[in-house]
């Protein structure tokens, strides 16, 4: 049973120890989730904006606080920039950020999923296009910018998000998304980016968030088209970029255990580690100690000693000892088996032992008789004391 144990623990090991060989040496895919981190490398983080931009750029500051905390704390004057695949700016987050463009400062919002508070404010709606719904196979998109006029490829397959309903007297459409099915029968322009003076403010709503990540930026022309995006940005003030309302800004310190399940060789050394801590609770986690000795239980000798007594009364043919021992034992076996007293043998005594024993009444008068006949005695024969013994028997049996 033991070497069976042992060879499973085996097994489970080469299995588990060749899985994760073959895991940890494997070319790890890539990770398409939304991030616009700053510190992520992958396709949809923003490292490569953050050091072509917010690093060389004095005049950039990333701020750590709600909209809230740093308008009314620190900055009075100059620019915000957002960008996020969605912007969960609470109420009061958003009043102070419209007052703040009231008093003559630009905000620049890219995200596919802008504040209701900030659409319903300029009266605007925005839809999603779904390409994998109307079209047959797979589209590229082209974001185009009006002001210059050119054509910028972002060849993968997502949703894009426009406006409805512009109002050319209310806001001034900058930037469409041009989506062209594969044999070009097809195109759409969606107006994906507007600007709407609010006051003394300007106000620049962007639904292409993606055009600040990694991906779309290692294209050297479609650096270009972020410029223009920016380029609505007072570069002679300062310019706020937000860290707050991003999704991964709850890692900025990460967990000792979120540091080792982000590597994935880390990662693999530390599930073996629960799988070797497991089978060890499983197969080595009892509780051990030494052997318990055995101890028998004394032997009963009662019958023995009984018999060695008997014996020696029967040698010397005492054979009034051994009566009354009899009579001694019977007793006792009355008061212990029926609980009736032996104090007074009367005929009280006689009507409870025949009720409990079932023997008739005659019967146990003639045996109270005749123990009473032997202890007046001071001697008695051989055939007394078998005669003794046997009406005892057979009352007790």
């Amino acid at each position: 049973m033991l070497k069976s144990k042992y060879y499973i623990l085996l097994i489970v090991l080469v299995f588990f120890g060749s899985y994760v060989f073959l895991e940890s040496t494997s070319q790890a895919p890539l990770d398409w989730t939304d991030s616009y981190w700053k510190t992520h490398s992958k396709p949809f983080g923003a490292e490569v904006f953050h050091q072509i931009f917010t690093k060389h750029l004095e005049q950039t500051q990333e701020t750590q606080q709600s909209t809230y905390e740093t308008l009314t704390e620190t900055y009075k004057t100059g620019n915000y920039l957002f960008f996020n695949g969605s912007l969960g700016l609470g109420k009061y987050d958003t009043q102070e950020l419209l007052c703040w463009i009231d008093n003559g400062n630009t905000v620049m919002m890219s995200a596919e999923y802008l504040p209701k508070t900030i659409l319903d404010t300029l009266n605007l709606k925005k839809e999603k296009f779904v390409f994998d719904k109307q079209f047959t196979y797979q589209p590229s998109v082209t974001l185009d910018t009006t002001n210059q006029g050119e054509v910028f490829d972002f060849k993968k397959n997502l949703n894009i998000h426009y406006f409805t309903n512009t109002d050319t007297l209310k806001h001034q459409v900058l930037g469409y998304s041009k989506v062209v099915n594969d044999d070009s029968t097809t195109t759409k322009y969606l107006p994906n980016f507007i600007k709407a003076d609010l006051g003394r403010g300007e106000l620049y709503l962007h639904l292409f968030p993606k055009a600040f990540t990694n991906y779309f930026l290692v294209n050297d022309k479609n650096a270009i088209y972020t410029e223009q995006v920016l380029s609505g940005l007072n570069y002679d003030q300062s310019i706020l970029v937000d860290e707050y309302y991003k999704a991964q800004r709850v890692l900025q310190k990460p967990h000792l255990l979120q540091y080792l399940v982000a590597d994935k060789h880390l990662r693999w050394a530390y599930y073996l580690l629960l799988l070797l801590a497991v089978i060890y609770i499983v197969f080595e986690g009892k509780r051990k100690q030494k052997p318990i000795k055995v101890l028998q239980p004394y032997e009963n000798k009662t019958y023995a000693f009984t018999k060695t007594i008997a014996e020696m009364y029967y040698r010397k043919k005492d054979h009034k000892s051994i009566a009354t021992k009899q009579i001694e034992h019977f007793y006792d076996f009355v008061r212990s088996q029926y609980n009736i007293s032996t104090t007074h043998l009367d005929d009280d005594f006689v009507a409870q032992l025949a009720s409990k024993s079932g023997k008739a009444p005659q019967e146990i008068k003639s045996l109270l008789k005749y123990i009473k006949n032997i202890e007046s005695q001071k001697s008695i024969s051989k055939e007394q004391l078998l005669k003794l013994e046997k009406q005892l028997s057979n009352l007790k049996n």
